[in-house]
């Protein structure tokens, strides 16, 4: 493992600040996307053709997404680099988010929201270990404190932006204006942001990978689908066993493992 640091290169510190602005700029968005579209929600049933129970996928699959992956990137990003998952996710993002904005069914709609939410997965996982990297340790609270406010202002801000753009312009502008914004911060962050040099090389835990997913995807699936059936239909209560199973099958395998998942 290398132990190099990217506080003493006078290079990088010199744009550290701009580093921030990049990883903020895709923080927001990430958070941004969650709930900007709960409001377009009935339009875009309307235009689609689309009961509401189905539309609602929209926002549940970005969600369920970004949560089975989060550590599965983030442990990606210590063994191979946090800012090459970061550069990645943040082209997945954009090209996620410009491929949502297209009125071509559900269907693909919810494929670009997936490949939009892989990107805000690979951004979210990596964007404070990015900074703790680049920051001396007297900036580190200063720089993540910006860092949960954009999280936060990414979720208030959502309902009243995207109530803004439906009110001008058809609902697939609610995904387009993430692109301008993310090449902007890709152009940046592609510019500034350092090559990895803190790196562990430790091999991804494939079965502990696929427990945790079977865990978040059971289970988060099994709760939207309840809300929509009811919790006491059989195929809800097997979704939601086999998330307790794989819930407590994934901590036993980690328990044995040197290096958990």
């Amino acid at each position: 493992m290398e132990s190099t640091s990217f506080v003493n290169n006078p290079e990088i510190q010199k744009h550290r600040w701009w580093i921030l602005i990049a990883v903020c700029s895709f923080t927001f968005m990430s958070t941004l996307d969650g709930s900007i579209v709960n409001i377009a929600l009935p339009v875009m049933s309307s235009t689609m053709h689309v009961p509401m129970n189905k539309a609602e996928w929209v926002v549940s699959i970005y969600l369920i997404v970004i949560c089975t992956l989060l550590l599965l990137f983030g442990k990606l990003g210590d063994a191979h680099g946090k800012i090459r998952v970061f550069k990645i996710g943040t082209m997945l993002f954009t090209i996620g988010s410009l491929l949502c904005g297209f009125n071509t069914g559900l269907t693909f709609l919810l494929i670009a929201r997936i490949i939009q939410a892989v990107g805000a997965a690979m951004t979210m996982s990596t964007n404070n270990g990015i900074i703790t990297e680049v920051f001396p340790a007297q900036e580190h609270g200063r720089a993540l404190g910006m860092i949960g406010s954009f999280v936060a202002l990414g979720s208030i801000a959502g309902p009243g932006i995207g109530g803004l753009i439906l009110a001008h312009f058809n609902w697939g502008y609610i995904f387009w204006i993430n692109v301008p914004i993310g090449l902007l911060a890709i152009l940046v962050g592609h510019k500034i942001l350092p090559k990895d040099v803190i790196m562990t090389h430790q091999k991804i835990d494939k079965p502990g990978t696929i427990l945790f997913a079977i865990t978040m995807i059971t289970l988060f699936v099994g709760i939207s689908m309840g809300q929509q059936v009811g919790f006491t239909q059989p195929l809800i209560l097997t979704m939601l066993f086999v998330a307790l199973i794989a819930l407590g099958t994934f901590y036993m395998w980690n328990y044995t493992l040197k290096h958990p998942f």
